[in-house]
């Protein structure tokens, strides 16, 4: 439905317009219906959503600010209500199953089964090639219609529906492995994983390691267990330095940890643009709470200890208070990030550089000297229910609209092992990401129960947008000054 004609009908709808009812209703029904049936997986209990979801749409469209977003708008809806009545329908089944028999709950073995059935589908979407892995990730699993999925990858609408439909072919054969009970094996994922263990041999610090582990690190879904066996060895290594950290040794990383969570002079100055701009998203997120980590309590022996020792909550000191333990919560922080410019440039950040250097002398020294400092806020959210990707480019976007409203942004899609789904936001033609965000991988030993997503939005390309003027990221030389600032062992 043209954007116009859509817009015109939903106002007619809001002053209950039978015929534009109709309308919508005609236009909309199938695909919340499709919806409904995509997370209940029950044709009777979709079409009570999908009904239930119109109904209180049609009720509320008083409260829907952008009448051309009313599909995602209803998808929102229907969603929750399916979930909701999906819900309930499964507590009516245990009840009466446990009514008939002494039938308990799921055992621990099916709640395994299901997660490795999810693991499965999601290793076989991870065999698709790049471009059909993108589009069926955002229309499948992050929230995306077949327009905004098109716009996100910048190509035309046929484009992903063709990607869509190869990719729906390709996955047919794993989907068959997968009922017949045979994992989807891909053999160069289980060559990649045999490398990596031999080259562990070699050490971490090697050439042979560096390469194989640039490979392991683009697989999908991520081999955690072999990155945790990695991260053991690690700290197998550096064990004895971490038993007892000498009180100079303790102010020195303390003093990191401080500059490092805590903005710049001019990130505080009203007045310069960086500041600026930090106080205008600031207030443009109320929903998100200003949090600061207090450095000068922390116990760095445990901190770096906890890192790699897996009975420990990871990253409970560095977590707004109450974090791990709620079911929701939104907060916002300051820090300052490393950016490294690579050749052509750009600026990227670690993981993007390690991608980038074919061997392990080349990243050490683009490292060396392409490090720089950007002023970030960090935002840092949790919700009970699954966060989709399209939400988070949805914030991003509203965010630009407030702030830089005239200025052009794009989004790309954004890899890295601790995201199940991330993105990159570029504001014009600067050469500094805007914003790498994304919904972080399930981690309950660190961040509690929930889905958890992440943003860091570098706060030069913003400033420069918005006052009109280049600003630069900052120099290394303040952290480089600490680091190589001598203590006792």
């Amino acid at each position: 439905m043209d954007d116009n004609i859509l817009q015109n009908c939903v106002e007619r709808a809001g002053q209950c317009d039978a015929a534009a009812i109709a309308e919508l209703y005609k236009h909309y029904w199938r695909a919340a219906r499709a919806t409904a049936y995509g997370i209940t997986a029950d044709i009777n209990i979709a079409e009570d959503a999908a009904s239930e979801a119109f109904y209180a749409a049609l009720g509320s469209l008083q409260d829907l600010k952008d009448t051309t977003r009313f599909g995602p708008w209803l998808r929102t809806i229907v969603v929750r209500t399916a979930k909701r009545l999906a819900a309930a329908r499964q507590k009516e089944i245990v009840s009466e199953s446990t009514a008939q028999t002494d039938t308990k709950l799921p055992t621990p073995g099916s709640r395994l089964e299901q997660q490795e059935l999810a693991a499965l589908i999601h290793e076989a979407v991870g065999t698709l090639s790049q471009t059909l892995r993108e589009a069926v990730s955002l229309f499948y699993f992050e929230g995306y219609d077949i327009k905004e999925a098109a716009h996100f990858l910048d190509v035309p609408e046929g484009t992903v529906k063709r990607r869509l439909h190869e990719g729906r072919l390709k996955l047919r054969d794993a989907a068959e492995l997968i009922i017949k009970g045979a994992k989807p094996m891909n053999p160069n994922r289980e060559h990649i994983l045999k490398k990596l263990e031999d080259a562990l041999s070699e050490g971490i610090h090697s050439e042979a390691f560096f390469k194989v582990m640039r490979q392991a690190l683009r697989l999908r879904p991520v081999p955690n267990e072999l990155i945790r066996k990695v991260m053991r060895k690690i700290y197998a290594e550096k064990k004895e330095r971490f038993k007892t950290i000498s009180p100079e040794k303790e102010k020195k990383w303390r003093d990191m940890m401080t500059l490092m969570y805590s903005h710049s002079d001019r990130a505080q100055d009203p007045n310069h643009p960086v500041g600026k701009v930090s106080n205008t998203i600031r207030a443009a997120l109320p929903q998100f709470k200003s949090w600061r980590l207090d450095c000068s309590e922390l116990n760095m022996s445990r901190v770096v200890r906890s890192i790699f020792e897996e009975n420990e909550k990871t990253s409970s000191p560095l977590l707004p208070p109450g974090f791990v333990e709620s079911s929701r919560g939104s907060f916002i922080s300051a820090t300052r990030a490393i950016l490294v410019q690579d050749k052509d440039g750009m600026f990227c950040t670690s993981y993007e550089l390690v991608q980038k250097m074919e061997s392990l002398d080349a990243f050490k020294k683009q490292y060396k000297r392409g490090k720089f400092l950007s002023d970030a806020l960090c935002l840092l959210w949790k919700e009970a229910q699954i966060i989709e990707l399209k939400a988070i480019e949805d914030l991003l976007r509203r965010l630009s609209n407030t702030i830089i409203p005239s200025t052009t942004i794009h989004f790309s899609q954004y890899e890295e092992p601790r995201y199940r789904a991330a993105l990159r936001m570029q504001i014009g033609n600067s050469p500094v990401p805007a914003a790498i965000a994304g919904v972080l991988n399930p981690r309950p030993e660190i961040y509690g129960e929930g889905h958890i997503a992440f943003a860091a939005i570098y706060l030069e390309p913003w400033a420069s947008a918005q006052s009109v003027q280049k600003i630069e990221l900052s120099d290394f030389s303040p952290l480089l000054d600490l680091l190589s600032k001598k203590s006792d062992p």
